[in-house]
């Protein structure tokens, strides 16, 4: 039987900036979600490219996408062509971050087609120690991040590893990461403290390496979790690292040193 609705969205797709909704917005979101993750302006962004990404990304505006998505520019922003512009701007004024692409014409099978892995590194945000990395660094030392993603079509991403973690997420709903020995009652304690803070859980997931070793818990959230409520959290003493990441229709990161529009546009 025909559907007597349709939505818009299904006859002309999303709104968003091409010219390829796999190969420039969906790239955009992954590197905007990935900056959001890190907390802060990184120092240095390594990025691959792989499979049909590693053959197209020239043409089709992907290494601006990055760019723009790194620094906090919106993913439907028209701002997204300049990427690479602002960036360069940004470094001859001693701010910005290095920046390198690397295409990889090999593709794990596994792997969706259109994969790229961003990794992060830089000084750890000071006033949000739940962005960075899943891993503990000693005093002193850079924080890192490694997301790998898919632009899966039409503009939509998955998220498919964290800092050496398989997850499955899409970026539309707000998640909180929690690193933690594993041992009985982690996910019951970790429920009662969000059920205390009025977060409603949409969905979890726990991914361990070693029965009773490093494990990670995935709790999708409908609504952000407040840091207080995060460091309830962390003071469990299963719980190695909480690790934030925010739902890409949240509020965008502070867009770095790039002009409201660029002129003539």
């Amino acid at each position: 039987m025909p559907k007597e609705n349709v939505p818009l969205f299904e006859i002309f797709g999303p709104v968003m900036i091409g010219p390829s909704s796999s190969h420039t917005a969906g790239v955009a979101r992954i590197a905007f979600l990935a900056r959001k993750m890190f907390g802060v302006p990184p120092e240095q962004a390594l990025v691959r490219f792989y499979g049909s990404l590693a053959s197209t990304w020239e043409g089709h505006g992907s290494a601006d996408a990055v760019a723009a998505g790194l620094l906090g520019i919106p993913p439907e922003d028209e701002r997204l062509f300049h990427g690479r512009e602002f960036l360069e701007e940004l470094r001859k004024g001693g701010k910005g971050f290095a920046l390198r692409i690397i295409p990889v014409h090999g593709l794990p099978p596994s792997w969706h087609p259109n994969t790229l892995v961003i990794e992060l590194s830089g000084q750890p945000p000071a006033t949000s120690p739940s962005a960075g990395s899943l891993s503990t660094a000693l005093p002193g030392d850079k924080a890192s991040l490694t997301i790998r993603g898919s632009s899966i079509g039409g503009g939509s991403i998955r998220v498919d590893e964290i800092d050496g973690y398989q997850v499955n997420l899409s970026g539309e709903l707000e998640a909180i990461l929690v690193l933690h020995h594993d041992e009985i009652g982690v996910i019951a304690q970790v429920s009662r403290i969000l059920a205390s803070g009025r977060i409603n859980i949409a969905g979890t997931s726990s991914i361990r390496k070693e029965k009773g070793e490093e494990a990670l818990l995935v709790v999708e959230t409908d609504s952000p979790v407040p840091p207080k409520v995060l460091a309830q959290i962390e003071t469990l003493s299963p719980i190695y690292r909480v690790m934030r990441l925010p739902s890409l229709e949240a509020s965008p990161p502070k867009t770095e040193g790039c002009p409201p529009k660029m002129e003539g546009l």
